[in-house]
């Protein structure tokens, strides 16, 4: 009697059958797990937003009830846009936090300099400036809002011309070296850009986030229109001014190669902005969202303003 040959491996079909279920299931799973990582980080940047918006109502407390401004040029008109105010009035233009007498102005002199990185021993300072740091308040701890220089961003130099330039006011021109720019703003929480060691060895290769933007309602205008292009030169009578920004939605991408590579959508049409920040809610006439707080704004997972991944401080 021959005994039968028990078989020891899978045929060939089988193994196909087997791979087929897989790569079906991989391509089933691995776009939800995307969505699941992208919703993770939005509900992280809200977290981000809400810490810097507890730092807001400690500095309205602090200042007369007022938000700080977003203008997007000092009063020596320079450009010191709505992020690097925003940057200045919650850390500080060293991070170590808002100096009392601060004016929000693009360039100091005297003992409040600005330099994330040159010095991180406190004691290092001139007496004069460590008096001024028993005075100051630091408006947020959070290990989640961290500052960076626009230079340890870019990869082109943060000068004059488009990137401080704003479409509804006479052309800013100045001579100003980068380094004489206090450009601090407030990463994101996306990460898509690399911090460059050229301008801050000691944080090179860091990851950080493209700048958190940042508009304050104007309470004497009441305008929201959502269709008109502005033109340069103009006034702007919208609650919200969609120039605040312009300085940085004008740089680029970091990760492009030039700063007109791959321009953000909001950069060449400020109707993007507004539409975005309409409260659908109100049918009788277009209003925005939060049109007597302000309004903070992250380019979301692309790195880009103007997109529908952008989370904004207001449910949409």
């Amino acid at each position: 009697m021959t005994a039968k040959k028990l078989r020891t491996g899978f045929t060939i079909v089988e193994l196909l059958t087997v791979m087929s279920i897989i790569i079906i299931l991989m391509s089933v799973l691995v776009p939800g797990l995307a969505r699941s990582r992208r919703f993770a980080k939005v509900v992280v940047q809200r977290g981000q937003f809400n810490e810097i918006s507890k730092g807001l109502e400690l500095f309205r407390n602090d200042h007369q009830e007022s938000y700080p401004d977003s203008g997007a040029v000092d009063s020596n008109s320079v450009g010191y846009c709505g992020a690097m105010r925003l940057c200045e009035a919650l850390l500080g233009r060293d991070g170590m936090g808002n100096h009392p007498s601060s004016s929000f102005q693009a360039k100091q002199t005297g003992d409040y300099l600005f330099d994330l990185c040159a010095i991180t021993d406190p004691t290092a300072y001139t007496d004069t400036l460590k008096t001024n740091l028993r005075d100051r308040t630091k408006y947020t701890d959070s290990e989640n809002i961290k500052a960076y220089r626009l230079q340890d961003i870019y990869t082109w130099p943060i000068t004059s011309g488009a990137s401080f330039y704003t479409p509804s006011a006479v052309f800013q021109t100045d001579t100003l070296t980068p380094s004489d720019y206090p450009n601090a703003v407030i990463g994101d929480v996306f990460q898509k850009a690399d911090i460059k060691s050229k301008y801050c060895p000691a944080r090179s290769g860091q990851k950080v986030g493209m700048p958190v933007l940042y508009y304050k309602a104007d309470s004497s205008k009441i305008a929201h229109d959502t269709t008109t292009i502005p033109t340069a030169g103009t006034a702007n009578t919208n609650i919200y001014n969609f120039d605040d920004n312009y300085a940085l939605t004008g740089l680029g991408c970091p990760w492009e190669s030039a700063a007109t590579v791959n321009p953000h959508p909001m950069y060449t049409d400020p109707r993007v902005f507004l539409n975005a920040i309409t409260n659908d809610k109100v049918t009788s006439t277009p209003r925005p969202h939060n049109e007597d707080g302000y309004i903070l704004l992250s380019a979301g997972w692309d790195g880009l303003y103007g997109t529908q991944d952008d989370v904004y401080n207001f449910a949409k």
